[in-house]
């Protein structure tokens, strides 16, 4: 009775629904289970920062990330996947609750969106935190699951066609802007999706400039099979992406031509 008459309430006052819905989620999204399940493995307080060599070089890339892909990477793939499915359900679970509070608003969109902006600058951290793959992931399975397994498939055939394993790994938070919207046709779904791509491209921005400057500035090139491993994806979609994709196809029937008779 008295949580219904709560529910009432909010449902009453917008503004402060806006409100508790916003912070709430928030800090709930900023509880880092990346150094949590660290800790609770190592006993150690701080987890060292993300730092691999680069093929080909002497280089090493280094990220301020701090999330399930940091913990793989420290101790091991089992406390990463636990980690993963924390942070997907520390967004998810609340997004749900609210979904079903309040039928008929869109308040958990609200939910997601500040989970994921919790994830990505954390209060209780300085603001370093993940970038919110998991946490996607886990509100998408709850706004619309159907949309995520269209949106990966578009991903996989659009990586296929450009011969990049980071468009079969990102492309589909994209693709997600126009499915929300054609699915639900609501704009504040696609509104929604293009505040979360936003979180999410800005938390990439230091490692995408890293990048972007291996490449081009210093010249190195990655095969999409050492990209692929390195992003923790395995090595075989990177393989069959260098060996099968249109982009290598014309690539090596491009380097034949231009190769010419032999006299």
């Amino acid at each position: 009775m008295i949580m219904s008459e709560g529910i009432t309430y909010l449902a009453d006052h917008p503004w402060l629904t806006a409100i508790i819905c916003s912070v709430t989620a928030y800090l709930v999204g900023s509880v880092s289970f990346a150094r949590i399940v660290y800790y609770l493995a190592t006993k150690k307080s701080q987890i060292e920062p993300f730092s691999e060599p680069v093929p080909h070089s002497d280089e090493t890339f280094e990220s301020d990330l701090v999330s399930a892909t940091l913990v793989t990477k420290k101790i091991g793939a089992r406390y990463g996947v636990i980690t993963s499915v924390a942070d997907m359900l520390k967004v998810a679970v609340p997004t749900l609750l609210v979904k079903l509070a309040f039928p008929g608003e869109l308040w958990f969109l609200l939910v997601a969106l500040f989970g994921v902006a919790g994830h990505n600058f954390p209060v209780y951290y300085r603001f370093v935190g993940g970038r919110g793959e998991s946490s996607i992931l886990g509100i998408i399975l709850v706004i619309n699951w159907f949309g995520l397994i269209v949106a990966n498939l578009a991903a996989t055939l659009l990586g296929f066609i450009a011969g990049s394993v980071l468009v079969i790994r990102w492309g589909g938070y994209v693709i997600l802007i126009f499915w929300l919207w054609y699915w639900f046709d609501d704009w504040r779904y696609a509104l929604f999706m293009v505040l979360i791509n936003c979180l999410f491209w800005i938390s990439m921005r230091k490692d995408l400039a890293r990048f972007i400057e291996l490449k081009k500035k210093r010249g190195l090139a990655f095969t999409e099979e050492e990209v692929s491993e390195f992003i923790l994806m395995g090595k075989s979609m990177g393989r069959a992406l260098d060996r099968y994709s249109l982009y290598a196809v014309i690539k090596r029937v491009a380097d034949k031509k231009g190769e010419g008779p032999k006299g």
